[in-house]
C-alpha cells in the first residue's frame, strides 16, 4: 500500500483513496473544516498535489487575504458577490442583518458592511491529477440564518471563479 503522511491531514493511501480528509484549523480566531475530496474512483493520487495542498494551507492567512480581495474586487465590479449581498438582504430578516452588521465599520454602507462579516465556513481541497479545481472556498454571511454559500473556486491553472450555491 503505497501513502503520503499529510501534515494536515495524516496518511492517505495514494492508490485507492478515501472519499474525504477531514480537520479542523483556525484562522483569524475561527475555526475553519479543511477537506480533501476525492471521486473515489481515481486511480491513485499524485504526492506533489498533496504537498502542494499542505503548502498552500501552511500560507492560507496570505491565501485567503487574496481571495478576501477578490471578494471584495468582485463586489465592486458588481458581480456574484453583489448579487449575494443583495439576495441576502432582501431574503433575510432586516433584524437579522442589522444584528450581524452592528459591530461593521460605521463608515461603510449596508451593503459594505455585510460584505464585511462574510466568514469563510470551509475549503475543500480537489488533489486528483483528472480534476481542474484545486480548492473551492466557501463563504456565508450565517450559517444558521442562510443555506446560500458564496463560494470561490480556484482551479490548478490559477483562475478563480465565484458562485452562489446552496
Amino acid at each position: 500500500m503505497e501513502t503520503h503522511l499529510t501534515k494536515h491531514f495524516g496518511e492517505i493511501n495514494l492508490i485507492t483513496p478515501n472519499e474525504w480528509y477531514e480537520a479542523e484549523i483556525e484562522l483569524n480566531e475561527q475555526v475553519i473544516e479543511i477537506l480533501i475530496a476525492c471521486s473515489g474512483t481515481a486511480s491513485k493520487l499524485d504526492k506533489e498535489m498533496l504537498q502542494s495542498i499542505d503548502n498552500y494551507i501552511d500560507n492560507l492567512e496570505t491565501n485567503e487575504t487574496n481571495i478576501r480581495l477578490l471578494i471584495k474586487e468582485n463586489f465592486i465590479q458588481k458581480g456574484e458577490v453583489k448579487d449575494y449581498i443583495d439576495d441576502q438582504i432582501e431574503n433575510q430578516e432586516k433584524d437579522d442583518i442589522n444584528d450581524l452588521i452592528e459591530n461593521a465599520d460605521k463608515k461603510l454602507n449596508k451593503k459594505e458592511k455585510l460584505l464585511s462579516v462574510l466568514k469563510l465556513l470551509q475549503i475543500a481541497f480537489y488533489p486528483e491529477i483528472e480534476d481542474k479545481m484545486f480548492a473551492v472556498f466557501d463563504y456565508t454571511i450565517d450559517e444558521d440564518l442562510t443555506d446560500e454559500l458564496l463560494a470561490i473556486k480556484v482551479y490548478k491553472d490559477k483562475n478563480v471563479t465565484i458562485d452562489i450555491e446552496s
